[in-house]
């Protein structure tokens, strides 16, 4: 199943129950502060270009990838050397290259699937902060859910460069002993993408066999 849709390993989060975080009241008050400021930036980008690197460590998985994401407002593409994962925000077609196959799928039935744009800003919805210190200009802040039993996540630590106030790191850790590691090699904020980038035109791909799901 993961390796199924590895193109949703870092679009999809499939994680478990939490813990309560207890720390430095005032120490976690600055890492919201720290959080929203980056939220903000986030947020005004009109398009972003991400460089990144993405491992996935289990009991019988270790992958590990380097591949780049655009995303513009709820569309997507992202492609890494074994997949290409395109979405007009509806549905998403993840081209898997070695296997000549084309899943095709609703975005919104794949579990827990959503833009990797949505993943730079995880932190906003449903979770406490806990401020794990700075070490060379490199915050530390570990999330955990304010619900755990109804929550898909166990813990999610995040690495800030507050000087250029970007996301460098992001780490999730599932009950199952799944680890997810999504590092930010680059990121190009408010680049002109056309539309047709986020979208699966079978014509350029012939000979590959298309699995339609929805």
């Amino acid at each position: 199943m993961i390796m199924k849709h590895i193109t949703i390993l870092f679009i999809s989060l499939l994680l478990g129950f939490g813990i309560s975080a207890q720390g430095d009241p005032e120490k976690d008050k600055e890492a919201k502060v720290i959080l929203e400021k980056l939220g903000k930036e986030l947020k005004s980008y009109k398009t972003m270009i991400i460089d990144f690197k993405l491992s996935i460590k289990s009991s019988d998985l270790n992958d590990s990838q380097t591949g780049k994401a655009y995303t513009k407002g709820d569309k997507f593409y992202y492609t890494t050397e074994e997949r290409d994962v395109y979405s007009d925000g509806k549905s998403v077609w993840t081209h898997a290259k070695l296997d000549n196959e084309c899943y095709i799928d609703v975005l919104d039935d794949l579990n827990g699937g959503i833009n990797p744009s949505e993943l730079m800003t995880i932190w906003e919805d449903n979770f406490k902060y806990k401020h794990f210190g700075t070490e060379k200009g490199v915050t530390e802040i570990r999330l955990y859910p304010t619900n755990p039993k109804e929550s898909k996540y166990h813990t999610v630590i995040l690495k800030v460069n507050e000087e250029k106030n970007r996301l460098e790191k992001i780490t999730i850790r599932t009950k199952d002993a799944v680890t997810i590691q999504f590092s930010i090699t680059k990121l190009t904020p408010n680049t002109e993408l056309s539309d047709s980038q986020f979208t699966w035109v079978k014509a350029k791909h012939v000979g590959v066999d298309e699995i339609d799901n929805r």
